[in-house]
């Protein structure tokens, strides 16, 4: 069984998440309940985490440069570790862009949209 690690804003996208991956049985999920930007980073080294999401946004704390930061953190300490990052596509599409950028430049394993179903997100982190 693979370990994921969930970091995002939104409580209740995060809770489903963790009930979707938890009912496919590939990924047992950790949801991270602290804005504290250190914290996908000690968790994933904590867990050796072999999957990470992180929800990306405006507010401090989810910043694309915090979750940069962040991911050059766990590709030194957890080279393995698959990372993908999570946006509203409709609330900002400038910051939708960078992700989609961060993707192509092989920064990420991989992105999403906020606006998929919980379902299909669980699904495409257990291929990951």
């Amino acid at each position: 069984m693979r370990i994921g690690v969930i970091s995002t804003q939104n409580g209740l996208l995060s809770g489903a998440l963790i009930k979707y991956l938890n009912e496919r049985g590939e990924i047992m999920a950790q949801r991270i309940l602290t804005s504290d930007p250190d914290e996908p980073f000690s968790t994933c080294c904590s867990l050796d985490a072999d999957i990470l999401l992180m929800e990306v946004t405006r507010v401090p704390h989810y910043t694309l440069e915090e979750r940069m930061k962040t991911i050059v953190r766990i590709r030194s300490e957890l080279p393995d570790c698959k990372i993908a990052l999570l946006c509203d596509e409709n609330a900002d599409q400038e910051l939708a862009e960078q992700i989609k950028d961060a993707k192509k430049n092989r920064v990420i394993d991989g992105f999403f949209y906020s606006s998929v179903s919980g379902e299909y997100l669980a699904a495409a982190l257990d291929s990951m």
